[in-house]
């Protein structure tokens, strides 16, 4: 007699189980949609903290603090009050000088690519979300964004979700949950085996329980991340 259980009721059940033990999750995942992290709304912050982010440096220790700095410097300072002066970064010494960790060039590169086809005068924060929904992860290498030196398939997803997209960032954290969740239940529809595989294998998750992608990924980094590495990351 086969189970009547349906799979939805299966996958609901376990990552129920997960939720449970770091109820925190929902209250986070709120906060990278609504655009409530320590980098509030602003485009030109959110850019360079994906910037300062690239290559994978202590976030806390590190990336926050120097794009403090930078917000600082060049955006409270009033030098830099749009995505075209970012963009305008690519040559001014100052911020060669001051901005050293990740990949800089993204902090210039990346609104170079919304503004190419944009409206003059439009809206810094709409390019940036309209562009984050819409982004494909799968053809990210054609995406103009993808294309920008130092983007890979965890920063362009990064990028998506602070900018406030229901997505999940393929990082160490979403790779041990899917793993996980890979050897406890081999019936479920899900590929650990590389970027690509990880966000398809959350958006499975996500289609098949009442989690939404971005409450996935929030279960995943609290359940998996260094207790000392959890505090100040938001």
């Amino acid at each position: 007699m086969s189970d009547p259980t349906s799979i939805n009721e299966i996958v609901q059940r376990v990552l129920d189980k997960y939720a449970d033990d770091i109820p925190q999750y929902r209250e986070y995942a709120a906060k990278f949609q609504n655009l409530d992290r320590w980098t509030g709304s602003d485009p030109k912050v959110l850019i360079a903290d994906a910037a300062g982010s690239a290559t994978g440096l202590n976030y806390k220790n590190i990336v926050k603090p120097n794009v403090k700095a930078f917000r600082e410097q060049f955006i409270e300072s009033g030098k830099v009050q749009s995505l075209a002066d970012l963009a305008a970064l690519e040559h001014d010494p100052e911020f060669t000088e001051s901005f050293t960790i990740g990949h800089p060039n993204i902090v210039y590169d990346i609104p170079s690519a919304l503004l190419e086809d944009a409206e003059p005068n439009a809206n810094g924060l709409g390019l940036l979300q309209t562009w984050a929904e819409s982004a494909d992860p799968e053809q990210y290498r054609s995406d103009p964004v993808g294309a920008v030196h130092g983007i890979g398939p965890a920063t362009f997803q990064y990028l998506r979700m602070i900018s406030g997209a229901d997505t999940v960032k393929p990082d160490i954290q979403v790779e041990k949950f899917i793993t996980e969740l890979e050897k406890e239940h081999p019936k479920f529809s899900l590929d650990s085996s590389s970027d690509a595989g990880l966000i398809d294998s959350c958006s499975w998750l996500a289609a098949h329980s009442t989690y939404s992608m971005i409450e996935i990924d929030q279960i995943a980094w609290w359940t998996f991340s260094e207790t000392e590495s959890l505090s100040g990351t938001h």
